[in-house]
C-alpha cells in the first residue's frame, strides 16, 4: 500500500528546503585566470570568465586608455622582463599596471560576494629592500547603496629576495555584502605613511584565485516555495482521490 505524505511532512519538506538555500552560498566559483592565454590590456579593455566580466580600468579613476593591465604566465620564467614578478604562482594570474585597477561584476548584473583572494606586489624593478612599499585596495559597491572597503599591505620578500603571493584575510562583514561591482587596485606609501595613487606608475599589483559566489535574486526563492507549493496541492489531492474511491469491504457476518 502507498503512503501519501502528509501535510504536516510536506511542511517539514519546505521549511527544510528553504533552511538550505539560506545556509549554502550559490553557484560559488573561483575566478583563476586559466581560461586565458597571456595577454595585455588597455583601459577599457573587457574579458570573462566564470559568469564575471573584468573591465581594466586605467587608473583608479577610470580615465584613459594607456597599458594598464595583462594576464601572466607564472610558469614562464620570460614573463617579466623588466618588472620584478612575484613568485610561487606557476599558473596563469592577473597583473594591475601602472596605477591602473580591475572593475568586476556578474555578466548576468546579479549581485554576487567576494570571499577571498591571492594577491602579491609587482615590484618595478627587481632588487628593492624587503619592504611593503603599499598595499592592495579592495572598494566594493553594495547592492542598494554605499561601498565596502579592505586594504592589505603587500606580503614580503622570501629569502631569495622575490615577492610572494599571500591570501587577503577578507573579514566576515566583507564576505557577507552582496556586491553589485568590485573594483580591485594598489596604493603606494608615501614618507608620512599615507598610500596614494596616482603612484607614478608604481602602484602595480598581482591577484588570482578570486573565491566568489553569485547571490540569488528573491525571486528564485519565490519560484521554489511556488513549486514546493504545487507539489503539496497535488499530493493533497490525491490524498482525497484516493479516499473517495477505495472500495468499501462487506461487513463480515
Amino acid at each position: 500500500m502507498k503512503s501519501t505524505p502528509t501535510l504536516k511532512q510536506l511542511a517539514g519538506v519546505v521549511v527544510s528546503a528553504v533552511t538550505l538555500l539560506g545556509a549554502a552560498p550559490a553557484m560559488a566559483d573561483t575566478i583563476s585566470f586559466e581560461a586565458h592565454g597571456p595577454d595585455i590590456f588597455a583601459g577599457g579593455d573587457t574579458f570573462a570568465e566564470a559568469g564575471y566580466t573584468m573591465q581594466v580600468l586605467d587608473t583608479v579613476a577610470g580615465n584613459g586608455g594607456g597599458f594598464a593591465g595583462a594576464i601572466a604566465n607564472g610558469a614562464d620564467p620570460t614573463t617579466c622582463t623588466v618588472a620584478a614578478c612575484p613568485v610561487g604562482n606557476n599558473s596563469m594570474y592577473y597583473l594591475g599596471l601602472n596605477d591602473g585597477g580591475l572593475n568586476i561584476h556578474r555578466t548576468d548584473a546579479s549581485a554576487f560576494s567576494l570571499h577571498g583572494l591571492d594577491y602579491a606586489f609587482l615590484a618595478p624593478i627587481g632588487g628593492l629592500h624587503n619592504f611593503s612599499y603599499g598595499q592592495l585596495m579592495l572598494t566594493g559597491t553594495a547592492v542598494g547603496g554605499g561601498t565596502v572597503r579592505a586594504t592589505f599591505d603587500f606580503p614580503l620578500q622570501n629569502g631569495a629576495g622575490n615577492y610572494v603571493f599571500g591570501g587577503a584575510p577578507l573579514n566576515a562583514a566583507f564576505g557577507q555584502t552582496k556586491l553589485s561591482g568590485l573594483n580591485i587596485s594598489a596604493c603606494m606609501f608615501d614618507n608620512s605613511g599615507n598610500c596614494y595613487n596616482p603612484a607614478d606608475n608604481q602602484a602595480q599589483f598581482a591577484i588570482d584565485n578570486l573565491n566568489v559566489s553569485a547571490v540569488p535574486e528573491p525571486s528564485a526563492y519565490a519560484m521554489l516555495m511556488l513549486g514546493l507549493g504545487g507539489v503539496a496541492f497535488a499530493a493533497r489531492r490525491r490524498a482525497r482521490q484516493a479516499g473517495q474511491s477505495a472500495p468499501t469491504l462487506p461487513a463480515q457476518a
